[in-house]
């Protein structure tokens, strides 16, 4: 039972840290992970697509059908700014602890045996990350556990596409606010996922197989009720995806009432009742599902 737990606390920060292309669903899809959103006065719609933040290169294509959409809006937004030359160096910044090192916290011979694995896993010693906090670590791991010779990350696409068609790159929040978020999970949980993660590399590239397969069937119901089954829920799921998404629905709303929108967000963000398309629905926007 412990086990259990462990392992679907670990698959929940997978998810965290990602949250990808699959068969084409009917004419006129239930679900998806590119939405129109309109209604509510817009003359014009905006859209929504649901990432997962890196993938095997082959997995990721930028459509016919999603450029048009992208080339239809006036500027792109994504949870940050990713045109921003200082984007890495702040991230750095704030990663940093202070007065700790990651060697202090663990007990010599747990540290010594997850060092080695670390290293096996990522090609980098642990002691490099140190003075980071155990998050920083353990989204190295998460890179490292999808196993294909190319990756890609799908919001540097598009904002390369944005840029193409010299749309404004915008950011949902700022790094300020995703470090709040991620420092409210306490830094012992931060430390317990870490370790299990390294120690139990395996299964974790195993569930992120089962995940990267549920995205690419691009419905947001399967995807939401997997996020669900592996263990986002309580703390995690309120602290880095619901509190979110309470702040980016009436940021969006704003932002599509002046021009319209393209918004590139981690797909775990889009699905289920305080998902941003259910918060959308409820300000009285209509959402519908794009095949693409």
């Amino acid at each position: 039972m412990q086990k259990h737990i462990c392992m679907k606390r670990i698959a929940a920060c997978v998810w965290v840290l990602f949250l990808g292309l699959g068969q084409l669903q009917a004419q006129k899809p239930t679900s998806s992970l590119l939405w129109e959103i309109s209604g509510n006065g817009l003359t014009q719609p905006s859209y929504l697509f649901g990432t997962f933040h890196m993938m095997c290169k082959g997995d990721f294509v930028i459509t016919e059908a999603l450029e048009k959409r992208i080339k239809a809006t006036k500027q792109f937004y994504g949870e940050l700014n990713m045109d921003d030359p200082q984007m890495q160096t702040k991230l750095m910044a704030k990663m940093m602890m202070q007065g700790k090192t990651l060697q202090e916290m663990f007990p010599e011979a747990e540290y010594k045996k997850m060092s080695a694995s670390f290293q096996t896993i990522t090609g980098f010693p642990l002691l490099a990350f140190n003075s980071f906090k155990p998050f920083f670590a353990l989204s190295m791991l998460a890179l490292k556990s999808i196993t294909c010779a190319e990756t890609v990350q799908p919001e540097t696409e598009f904002v390369a596409l944005a840029k193409k068609n010299q749309l404004p790159i915008l950011g949902l929040e700022t790094i300020d606010d995703q470090m709040e978020a991620i420092d409210k999970e306490p830094l012992d949980s931060q430390l317990v996922s870490l370790a299990k993660t390294v120690m139990n590399f395996d299964s974790v590239k195993h569930e992120m197989v089962r995940m990267s397969n549920v995205y690419k069937s691009r419905d947001i119901d399967s995807l939401y009720a997997f996020m669900k089954e592996t263990g986002m829920d309580g703390n995690i799921q309120k602290v880095l995806l619901n509190n979110r998404n309470q702040k980016w629905a009436p940021l969006i709303s704003n932002i599509i009432k002046k021009d319209p929108a393209f918004f590139a967000v981690g797909a775990g963000h889009l699905g289920g009742p305080e998902g941003v398309i259910s918060l959308l629905r409820k300000q009285g926007y209509i959402l519908k599902p794009i095949l693409y």
